[in-house]
């Protein structure tokens, strides 16, 4: 992440992980542990940031920021814990998984016991609009997540069915991010709804570049297991974008090749590579960018905050992993 954006607020992340850590504090030491090794895995805090950037952008951030912050990344750590735990996967952040180091039950109900923290901390805000923003990001994203899994093996998906699912699954955590910092801020009603709107399209490249990141990229750098979309049948961007594009003979090869029983990743991320998809996926992802600042454009605000948004978003599509 680039230093100068998290330079500003610094202190306002260290706060809200020393919240998350007195919040965890009360569950018995066995739990405890387990809980605790998870809050490893939230690793950039991208949502806090967004959060705690977009709030300063209007004025001094309150404990209903705080309390939001943490609450919002309980809620993404609980899905990348259950998230591992439907792909098989080994490695998050450099470690193994809850899956792996316990089992996956203990990771199912250490993801839901962070869920339950989180609404502990967003009760304590006594915000009704924060916590039914909340709640309808964390149903947006479950139902994005039971979309994608429902939708396995559907490599041929349209454009419109898989952005509606990556608006749930990954997209929703962070337009309510957005969204709240600017309304606890006392920001009007059309700058709330401008912050959420770019929350959600900076989402949806992030969930762009981890389709390219989950081919190309190399396990060093992401620090968390690769090819787990191809090995579960989840049709992600390249792949759409090769099936709409190709010849009737060429999108048949690849879809007797992503429908083997035992898939070869090697070779499909070759294909996908050398058509040309992979570099389309980040155009696409770039135009997410661009729309998202460009609805931020205009809103009044402290500048250095503003410019450090803007950071944020273009690291969303330079980032290797």
């Amino acid at each position: 992440m680039n230093p100068n954006a998290y330079r500003l607020i610094e202190d306002d992340i260290a706060a809200m992980k020393a919240l998350s850590q007195r919040t965890v504090a009360d569950v018995s030491p066995g739990v405890e542990e387990i809980v605790r090794y998870s809050l490893q895995f939230s690793g950039k805090c991208l949502r806090p940031a967004l959060l705690f950037l977009t709030g300063k952008i209007f004025g001094t951030l309150t404990e209903k920021h705080l309390l939001a912050a943490a609450a919002i990344e309980f809620v993404h750590t609980a899905t990348l814990i259950h998230d591992d735990i439907l792909d098989g996967a080994s490695l998050r952040r450099h470690l193994d998984t809850i899956n792996v180091r316990w089992n996956a039950q203990v990771g199912v109900l250490a993801g839901d016991l962070l869920l339950s923290k989180s609404l502990e901390l967003m009760a304590k805000s006594a915000d009704l609009y924060g916590i039914q923003r909340l709640t309808e990001a964390c149903n947006l994203t479950c139902e994005g997540e039971l979309r994608q899994m429902t939708a396995v093996g559907c490599f041929e998906m349209t454009m419109e069915q898989y952005l509606q699912i990556i608006g749930g699954k990954t997209a929703s955590l962070l337009a309510c991010s957005a969204e709240l910092g600017a309304y606890y801020s006392g920001a009007g009603t059309e700058t709330v709804e401008k912050f959420r709107l770019f929350g959600h399209k900076t989402g949806i490249a992030f969930q762009m570049i981890d389709d390219i990141l989950d081919l190309v990229g190399e396990t060093k750098n992401a620090g968390k297991t690769l090819r787990t979309d191809l090995m579960n049948g989840k049709p992600t961007l390249p792949v759409i974008l090769y099936l709409q594009s190709v010849a009737e003979p060429q999108r048949q090869t690849m879809l007797e090749m992503l429908r083997r029983e035992e898939v070869e990743p090697e070779l499909i991320v070759r294909q996908l590579t050398l058509s040309g998809v992979v570099e389309e996926a980040r155009k696409r992802a770039q135009q997410e960018i661009d729309e998202a600042l460009a609805l931020i454009a205009d809103v009044e605000g402290d500048a250095e905050m503003k410019s450090a948004i803007k950071e944020i978003a273009f690291f969303v599509t330079k980032r290797n992993r």
